[in-house]
């Protein structure tokens, strides 16, 4: 018996519809919070900075439709652990973020750093040497966990946590926390917040740990070949010093070739 044309048809059509849908730009939705000048407000709802134009560089040669939304850094998390977005920006490398999240490679290097008043005496080669002072950090983030990490085994810190790094280094620079106080911050932040607002009555004392950044891909909704796709155009911006470019224009360096 000769099968039918509908029978003979069907598989040839699905495979089509299949190819086709494959075929079209993804849509992906990331959330972030200002961050400058890693995450910047580049106005009228649009979002700037060395890892969000690295982000769209990426989707662009991926031919994908990628969406990056700033909020507060607890609605973001919020958002990443409900699944309602496809990723997070400014990820580090922990234990927290593994939980919800598959990570891509780094893009961008940092660290951490100590910052106090001009005219402080302090002196700094260890984290006894804080004992007695006033440690500023934003929190809740993971700069509050790895400064309460820095002071572990010391006596005689008074910890004051803010809503924002740039609120730490203001009040920092007015002398709100007394004129011996320490700032814990990311190095670059504090760099541009100084930069940007002023602050000359305030330097860096001491890089504490190199740090790393990387984008979280919700493992919820996260689509078979999606990482490795976008890990493998990561690669390739790297050896093609487009990453290199982008974090230099804000003067930024970018992780290595891996």
């Amino acid at each position: 018996m000769v099968p039918s044309l509908p029978r003979i048809l069907l598989p040839l059509a699905l495979m089509c519809i299949s190819t086709a849908i494959d075929a079209l730009p993804r849509s992906l939705l990331f959330v972030t919070q200002i961050f400058p000048p890693i995450i910047e407000d580049a106005g009228g709802d649009k979002l700037g900075g060395a890892q969000v134009e690295i982000l769209q560089e990426a989707c662009r040669r991926l031919e994908w439709r990628c969406e990056v939304r700033a909020m507060v850094w607890k609605r973001a998390l919020r958002t990443i652990s409900l699944g309602e977005a496809d990723g997070l920006l400014l990820v580090q490398d922990v234990a927290e973020r593994r939980a919800v999240m598959e990570l891509s490679l780094p893009v961008l290097l940092s660290s951490y750093g100590l910052y106090v008043l001009n005219g402080n005496p302090l002196r700094y080669r260890q984290p006894a040497d804080l004992s007695g002072h006033v440690l500023a950090v934003y929190g809740p983030s993971l700069s509050q966990v790895n400064g309460e990490q820095l002071l572990q085994g010391v006596a005689g810190v008074t910890e004051q946590v803010e809503p924002d790094p740039q609120t730490v280094l203001h009040k920092l620079a007015a002398g709100r926390y007394g004129a011996t106080a320490v700032a814990f911050s990311n190095a670059d932040i504090a760099r541009y917040w100084i930069q940007h607002d002023g602050l000359s009555t305030v330097h860096q004392l001491a890089t504490i740990k190199s740090i790393s950044y990387l984008f979280g891909f919700t493992r919820s909704r996260l689509q078979p070949g999606t990482l490795d796709a976008f890990n493998q155009v990561l690669l390739s911006m790297c050896r093609d010093g487009s990453m290199s470019r982008l974090a230099g224009r804000y003067g930024l360096l970018s992780a290595g070739c891996h």
